[in-house]
């Protein structure tokens, strides 16, 4: 992404970096000092960082200066080696529901939202319960890691659940996954994006099957609507199947979810009153803690806008061009709209004004798909472990990523 630089230096060196110390463990603490600073530029990243809730509702509300085209990153944007490697395997790119300005936006939208209905949601209840209990099964001799062993095994059944992906693929579908992941990552090691790109091959063509099985046999799922569309508008071509099933739906239909399943564990586990109150009324408090971790622990740190004209943004003057990094884990920590924003309030009377599934235009397609999971996982792991407690010395540690913040263990006993 170009940028011009017009902020003074002592703005450009209040950088942020995600995959490294001390951004990586807590970014709230920069999060906290950004607010109260103009909207600035982060080398690192590329982009103008916006913290500040009302600037960041600003943008979201004003889809014609602030275009969503550059959301999410074109992974044809990578150095010249990796191109290289994706042109060499013919893989796709095309937009995705999320870089989509209007018009477009709405045909693509109105498919997506057909392949994540009320009804469809509904469908996967009995999935979700059961894939659940099976896991739980799984642990053994008192104690569980419930990332590797619970959140990731579980989201991944749903989402591919969705996607119309066989279950026997997950495992190879994740790798996948993982690869797109890395080719969005600009702070990633080159040599990692090579790697990845050139997997990316062998998913275009799996991808491709997919979509050729369902355009001669429809199914109920996501891949058979973006096919086939629905009665009102027609599917699309199958660049652009592959486009959104590989990035808008399996990367963020996984990570986020994954992400906020152990985040409202976490803080369940952390606090006596709110555990007591989970294990005394179940369907309410885990309902309440879920907003609140979403708030607080935003499992998407944020995507990229960028400005169609000449305009003025949380006290600095952003030419037409501008990328800009809306943080909406910082948002949902602005003191000003969200008193006590890092503690824990279950009553939070506002706490629905979250920006954690994003709002307007773009806000996110799968949010009632996610909350289901968050539900279903923390019920049936709490009714199931009503003594489950943190492991002994377990302390939070987050991955290094780019665009989400979760977990990267989750120790527990019983």
């Amino acid at each position: 992404m170009a940028v011009t630089k017009q902020q003074d230096s002592a703005q450009a060196e209040f950088d942020f970096n995600p995959m490294v110390s001390p951004h990586r463990e807590n970014p709230h603490l920069f999060y906290r000092d950004a607010r109260q600073r103009p909207v600035t530029l982060s080398p690192s990243i590329g982009a103008y960082m916006v913290t500040r809730y009302d600037d960041i509702k600003a943008v979201l509300d004003d889809p014609e200066s602030f275009s969503s085209a550059a959301a999410l990153p074109w992974i044809y944007d990578n150095p010249p080696e990796v191109v290289a490697e994706l042109r060499a395997a013919n893989v796709p790119e095309t937009t995705m529901v999320v870089n989509e300005d209007e018009p477009r936006h709405r045909q693509m939208r109105a498919l997506f939202d057909a392949g994540v209905s009320g009804a469809r949601v509904r469908s996967l209840l009995p999935v979700m319960r059961d894939r659940a209990n099976e896991l739980i099964d799984r642990f053994t001799g008192g104690s569980a890691e419930l990332v590797s062993e619970y959140a990731i095994p579980f989201v991944q059944t749903v989402i591919n659940a969705v996607i119309g992906f066989p279950p026997e693929d997950a495992e190879q579908i994740q790798t996948w996954t993982d690869d797109v992941n890395t080719l969005w990552n600009q702070l990633a090691p080159v040599s990692d994006r090579v790697a990845a790109a050139r997997r990316l091959g062998e998913y275009t063509r799996y991808l491709q099957s997919q979509i050729d099985d369902r355009r001669a046999h429809p199914r109920d799922d996501m891949i058979s609507v973006l096919v086939h569309g629905t009665d009102q508008f027609d599917g699309l071509a199958d660049d652009y199947v592959h486009n959104i099933i590989r990035g808008a739906v399996r990367v963020a239909g996984f990570d986020t979810t994954r992400d906020a399943i152990t985040a409202t564990v976490l803080v369940a586990l952390q606090n006596p009153d709110i555990l007591e109150r989970v294990t005394a009324e179940p369907t309410q408090t885990i309902m309440k803690v879920t907003e609140e971790a979403l708030r607080r622990d935003a499992p998407h740190r944020g995507l990229f806008r960028i400005t169609t004209r000449d305009v003025e943004l949380g006290g600095t003057a952003l030419p037409q061009g501008s990328p800009l990094l809306l943080l909406f884990g910082s948002a949902n920590r602005d003191e000003s709209v969200f008193s006590d924003p890092d503690a824990v309030h279950l009553d939070r009377p506002n706490v629905r004004d979250h920006l954690a599934f994003g709002k307007g235009l773009h806000s996110c397609p799968g949010a009632p798909l996610a909350r289901a999971e968050i539900r279903i996982a923390l019920e049936t792991l709490f009714n199931r472990m009503p003594e489950l407690r943190l492991a002994d010395g377990y302390e939070p540690t987050y991955i290094a990523s780019y665009f989400f913040r979760g977990l990267e263990s989750l120790q527990v006993r019983w």
